[in-house]
C-alpha cells in the first residue's frame, strides 16, 4: 500500500507518493560471499561442491606411499597435471594433461602401494596431491578425454573399493615406468601432444614416465 505526505509549502499542502522501497530476498553481503565462494567447474554441475568433492575424494591415510608429493614427467621432461577446476561438481573427470614444469600443486602425485582401494601386489595408484583423485583409464570415453582423475575406487561418490582401471603395473624402488592400466594389460598411456592419451604398448619413448 501507498501513503501519500504531505509537505507544507507556504500555504499550499503538495501530497508526496512515497513508494515502498524492495527489500532483497538476503542481505548484500551475503549474496557477495556467496558468489565470492563459489568455484567454477567446467564439466557437470557448473560449481565445485565442496562436501560432495570432500566425500568422493577422501585420502587413505592408511596407504603405503612409495612417493608423496612427487611429479610423473614424460620422456620430454613435462610433468602430468590436472587442473582442480576442469572436472564436474565432485572433481571427478578432471583431464590428466601435460605441461611445462612449473612446480604447481596439479604437478603432485602419491604413488600408492597398498590402501584401502589397491589390491594386487606389484602395482600403484596414482593420487593427486591436491584433489586425492586417482589416475583413471576409461577406454568407453572418447579418444583424447580417456585418462582422467576418478574417485579412488571407481564410483563417483567415492563408495567404490577397488577399480584395476586405476591399478597400473609398477615395482618397488624403480622410477622409471609404462603406465599400463592393469584391466587394459595390452595399453600404455602416451604422451600425445598436451595430452596424455592411450595406445598399444610397444616400448616407445612416447610411453616412458618418471618418477620424480
Amino acid at each position: 500500500m501507498h501513503f501519500p505526505v504531505f509537505l507544507s509549502f507556504g500555504a499550499l499542502l503538495t501530497p508526496i507518493l512515497c513508494l515502498p522501497t524492495a527489500t532483497p530476498p538476503f542481505p548484500l553481503e551475503s549474496r557477495q560471499n556467496a558468489t565470492a565462494s563459489s568455484t567454477a567447474v567446467q564439466r557437470a554441475g557448473g560449481v565445485l561442491n565442496p562436501e560432495a568433492a570432500a566425500e568422493a575424494n577422501q585420502r587413505d591415510n592408511t596407504a603405503t606411499r612409495a612417493f608423496s608429493s612427487t611429479t610423473i614427467k614424460s620422456n620430454d621432461g613435462r610433468c602430468l597435471f590436472i587442473d582442480p577446476q576442469a572436472g564436474d561438481f565432485r572433481q571427478n573427470l578432471i583431464p590428466v594433461q601435460l605441461q611445462d614444469c612449473d612446480g604447481s600443486e596439479g604437478e603432485k602425485w602419491d604413488i600408492i602401494t597398498k590402501g584401502e582401494h589397491i589390491d594386487q601386489e606389484g602395482a600403484m595408484l596414482a593420487v593427486s596431491t591436491v584433489t586425492q583423485g586417482c589416475l583413471n583409464f576409461d577406454p568407453r570415453r572418447k579418444a583424447g578425454d580417456q585418462v582422467i582423475l576418478f574417485s579412488c575406487g571407481g564410483r563417483a561418490d567415492g563408495g567404490g573399493k577397488v577399480t584395476d582401471s586405476q591399478e597400473f603395473a609398477f615395482k618397488d624402488g624403480k622410477t622409471s615406468l609404462q603406465l599400463s592400466p592393469l584391466s587394459n594389460a595390452e595399453t600404455c598411456l602416451v604422451a600425445d601432444g598436451a595430452t596424455l592419451g592411450s595406445t598399444g604398448c610397444s616400448g616407445g619413448a612416447a610411453q616412458s614416465f618418471t618418477i620424480g
